[in-house]
This record gives structure tokens, C-alpha cells and sequence, in this order.
């Protein structure tokens, strides 16, 4: 997948209660991801480092071989 759709989403997300769920390839499990604070493009061709409350996560979208829509969380 490219950077870009997934810097918009991450984008919109930053002060939201929005959740975002990826899969990557080879893998049968999704990562969740929210309560984003920062998301910005790294150097590389397709790297992504996101910052949210509680971790820092480093992304290369291309790996990236499906994402849902983000949703607000109920609670």
C-alpha cells in the first residue's frame, strides 16, 4: 500500500477517539491503532512514524496489505 491514504487517515485520526486497524503481510492478526498524536512521513519511500499516548510505532506502509475504516469508540 502507499503512504499517502494511510498519512490521511492517521492524519484525521490525531485528537479523536478514531481506531484504525491494519493488516500486514504475513499476518493473520491486525494491529489496532489509537489515540494518535503525531503521524509523520520518514526519509524513506514508505516509512511512517507514529507517535500516539502510549507507544511510538515506525511503519513501512508497504507492508501494509489492508486497512479498515477508523471508527469512533464507544466508550
Amino acid at each position: 500500500m502507499e503512504r499517502g491514504p494511510i498519512m490521511r487517515v492517521l492524519t484525521e485520526m490525531k485528537g479523536t477517539a478514531k481506531e484504525l486497524d491494519l493488516v500486514m503481510q504475513g499476518q493473520s492478526k491486525h494491529m489496532e491503532i489509537r489515540n494518535v498524536v503525531l503521524a509523520e512521513e520518514l526519509h524513506s519511500a514508505n516509512g511512517i512514524r507514529i507517535t500516539t499516548r502510549q507507544n511510538e510505532i515506525w511503519l513501512d506502509a508497504s507492508h501494509v496489505s489492508a486497512m479498515w475504516q477508523t471508527r469512533e469508540d464507544g466508550s
